[in-house]
């Protein structure tokens, strides 16, 4: 990940790092290493403490685990911001409210990679996006629901993915001061996507 973003960006901080979505400290701890400090961030109280527990048998004691952005001291600014299979399972109206806050932490010269969906191959009418169909009570319950019923039955209630809208996401980039960069595509068994890999000047 380092290497892509020093294709794209040139030379890349990781003086202090953040890793929003960090899960079981996979990515985090390799961060970590490379950093005076860093932050990672999971909503999830099992994963934060798997990976407080991984981070402590590798020795990492520059990690700090909190469940949010709201969490961290107004102060607390970031020269590396990274996110990966995350933000495509936020309802994406908070998820551009997650990327402005990430943004908004990103300090002049640091870099962030973050990753989002926009589409999926079988809209491929509509161009990746769903067709908007007007939405009847029945169908407003039925996603609940059908979650429900699987919870009852034992089985993994389906994760939801979210197509993002470019236009909202890119004019959050440049409202930062973001105005160079890069992307690669990615494709997650028909969810087309960016990773975006973006320098605050």
């Amino acid at each position: 990940m380092i290497a892509d973003c020093r294709k794209h960006l040139g030379e890349v901080s990781t003086n202090r790092t953040l890793e929003f979505g960090c899960g079981v400290g996979r990515l985090l701890i390799p961060f970590a290493e490379l950093s005076e400090s860093s932050v990672g961030i999971d909503i999830s109280d099992a994963m934060r403490a798997e990976a407080a527990s991984n981070c402590s048998r590798f020795g990492c004691r520059n990690v700090k685990l909190v469940r949010s952005l709201d969490e961290l001291d107004d102060s607390d600014t970031f020269t590396f911001i990274y996110s990966y299979i995350v933000l495509q399972h936020i309802d994406t109206r908070r998820g551009l409210d997650v990327v402005d806050g990430l943004l908004n932490r990103l300090e002049k010269g640091g870099c962030a990679a973050l990753h989002v969906t926009y589409g999926h191959v079988k809209h491929g009418r509509t161009l990746g996006v769903a067709p908007w169909r007007r939405r009847s009570i029945l169908r407003s319950i039925r996603q609940p629901l059908s979650q429900l019923l699987r919870h009852l039955r034992g089985r993994e209630p389906k994760m939801q993915m979210n197509a993002y809208p470019l236009n909202k996401l890119f004019f959050l980039v440049q409202k930062h001061g973001i105005h160079s960069g890069g992307f690669r595509y990615t494709d997650h068994h028909g969810h087309f996507g960016l990773m975006l890999f973006l320098k605050r000047e």
